[in-house]
């Protein structure tokens, strides 16, 4: 239990969480629902947040906590059957909703109640949380986000192939 005892780990694995948060809607915006969204972006995160492979789990669970949370279900348990019910009323739900829905979480997320780090590259490139952005408005056809910042990453199929650890 290293991440609970260890404040600069608990730090980066919330920033790597904060950064998959930032860049889900962006891989939904591509087409893909939620959960399909989740594959391979954990991986992806640890890696550009220099975290071993086997935390990948965990900030995919924070994440799905974090979204189901703002889906309304808060705090969640993560091993109740109730919450892969949740997770498919989530991808039942059309994309630009779940984006929003994400999204949602991921301005909640730098919002808890103690917040003592910075949200990442990505989060200030797509939130106005801190005043680092304008305010959101609703999406235009016309309006292109600029999205320079967030991570790009394709989802991968369930239990990709992992790399030794650092």
């Amino acid at each position: 239990m290293a991440w609970a005892t260890d404040p600069e780990l608990t730090g980066r694995l919330r920033r790597a969480t904060q950064t998959l948060l930032d860049s889900l809607p962006t891989v939904i915006d591509a087409g893909e629902p939620f959960s399909t969204a989740l594959h391979g972006g954990a991986e992806h995160v640890c890696d550009a947040a220099e975290l071993d492979y086997s935390w990948a789990p965990m900030v995919e669970a924070e994440a799905v906590r974090a979204v189901t949370n703002a889906f309304g279900n808060p705090d969640q348990a993560l091993f109740v059957s109730g919450l892969s019910r949740i997770v498919q009323h989530i991808d039942a739900l059309p994309l630009d909703e779940q984006q929003r829905l994400v999204q949602r979480a991921a301005d909640r997320y730098t919002g808890g109640p103690v917040w003592l780090l910075p949200r990442s590259t990505a989060a200030r490139a797509v939130s106005p949380a801190l005043g680092a952005a304008p305010p959101r408005r609703e999406s235009r056809p016309d309006v292109v986000p600029d999205r320079s910042n967030v991570l790009p990453f394709n989802p991968r199929t369930p239990n990709p192939p992992r790399t030794p650890g650092r």
